[in-house]
């Protein structure tokens, strides 16, 4: 192979004035040229066979869902499980305890707010002061008309005796008589006399007895271990207002938890229902309650936590840990899975009341369905419900808007 070098020698010359090129280099430069033309013309001649493939006219747009705005929502189908979760709060079993007697002062007060009590404790006590010298002076009424009557008594024994043998010894038929007659007069009015004095100490025991009925109105014992959970604040010297009980003694064993619904139906269908009190989670017995003016739950039979699931719906052992009473609760209840069903938001759904002439509370649920970009309500009936989502039974069908409030 040619060396293309240039000698040093050279050089001066080929600055000042270039040789001619050889010829074999003329030919690799022409082989060259002709390869990039070749490629360029392959080039031109894929992209012909391109733009014949596709169709005239401008290229098409990218097709994209129709979205529908932020406010309406779809009509869909598919699987929902219920999950309830209401407010509620703890609500221990409480006996109002108030003194069955009225107009005497306050002696002493033995607990405070929050105090634990066992059962046959004394909590409080009036000043039985009066309501002891009115028993007092009914018993020495009744022990000076028992000494009276004896007396009256005795006396007339005493005489009845006397005539008696008046009678005996009468020394003709005149005074026998005389004597009878006045035995039988006397009887008569000593008999009055006795049933009189009957009457009159039944009704002096009567008093006694009313006195003595009073006395545990005085004093007020705990009927069951607890805890006082609110007392009238009264001190010694005051007067019971009679308004209220004076103390409520709780039995945080027998706790329930209240929680005010939508409807009665509320957790009916909950296969579980459990008690978030704290960082704890409780299990919760459901029982149902109606008010006359408000609809509400009552679940009592809580049972000691239960963190990685749920323990069986029981009382609660009497060494059970006490929830404490001073946290509102929420209750989640847990329903069986509903399978490819209408579903909606539980937000778009409405809920309209009506108090009838009867007293009877009617309900209406109701959704606004978009027709032609027109809010229409629509009168749905729904079925379960979770926390997102609310089961649409009638009223709308798959597919259509529903605004979202």
């Amino acid at each position: 192979m040619r060396s293309f070098l240039i000698k040093p020698k050279a050089m001066k010359s080929f600055l000042i004035k270039p040789k001619a090129e050889p010829a074999n280099r003329r030919q690799n430069s022409r082989i060259i040229c002709a390869i990039m033309l070749a490629a360029f013309l392959a080039a031109l001649a894929f992209a012909a066979s391109c733009s014949a493939t596709a169709p005239s006219g401008a290229p098409p747009a990218l097709i994209k869902p129709v979205e529908a705005p932020a406010d309406l929502v779809p009509v869909k189908r598919e699987d929902i499980r219920p999950l309830k979760v209401a407010e509620g709060i703890i609500i221990p079993y409480s006996m109002g305890l108030s003194f069955r007697v009225t107009g005497a002062p306050i002696l002493a007060v033995y607990v405070n707010h929050g105090m634990k009590v066992k059962e046959g404790d004394l909590l409080a006590e009036l000043d039985a002061a009066g309501w002891q010298d009115r028993l007092d002076a009914a018993n020495g009424e009744l022990e000076h008309f028992n000494k009276v009557a004896a007396h009256e008594d005795k006396l007339a024994d005493i005489w009845i005796e006397s005539t008696q043998i008046a009678i005996d010894n009468a020394v003709d038929e005149q005074e026998k008589t005389y004597a009878e007659f006045n035995m039988r007069e006397y009887k008569t009015r000593d008999d009055i006399r006795r049933e009189t004095q009957k009457l009159e100490r039944a009704r002096m025991q009567t008093r006694i007895d009313a006195l003595e009925e009073q006395r545990d109105g005085y004093f007020i014992y705990a009927p069951f271990d607890g805890q006082i959970l609110e007392i009238e604040p009264l001190k010694p010297g005051d007067y019971p207002s009679g308004r209220a009980p004076f103390i409520y003694l709780g039995d945080l064993r027998r706790i329930t938890v209240r929680c005010l619904t939508e409807q009665t139906s509320y957790f009916t269908t909950a296969e579980s229902i459990s008690a978030v009190i704290g960082d704890d989670i409780w299990a919760v017995k459901i029982i149902p309650y109606t008010l006359e003016e408000q609809l509400a739950f009552y679940y009592e039979g809580i049972t000691p936590p239960a963190r990685f699931g749920f323990t069986d719906l029981e009382d609660a052992p009497a060494d059970a840990p006490i929830p404490p009473t001073d946290k509102r609760v929420l209750l989640i209840a847990y329903e069986i899975s509903r399978e490819n069903v209408l579903t909606i938001p539980i937000n778009a759904a409405h809920i309209e009341t009506a108090s009838g002439e009867d007293g009877v509370v009617s309900r209406q649920d109701f959704a606004f369905a978009d027709v032609n970009g027109v809010r229409e309500r629509r009168d749905i009936k729904c079925g379960r419900r979770s926390d997102v989502k609310i089961e649409v039974i009638e009223g709308l069908r798959e597919g259509e808007l529903v605004y979202v409030d």
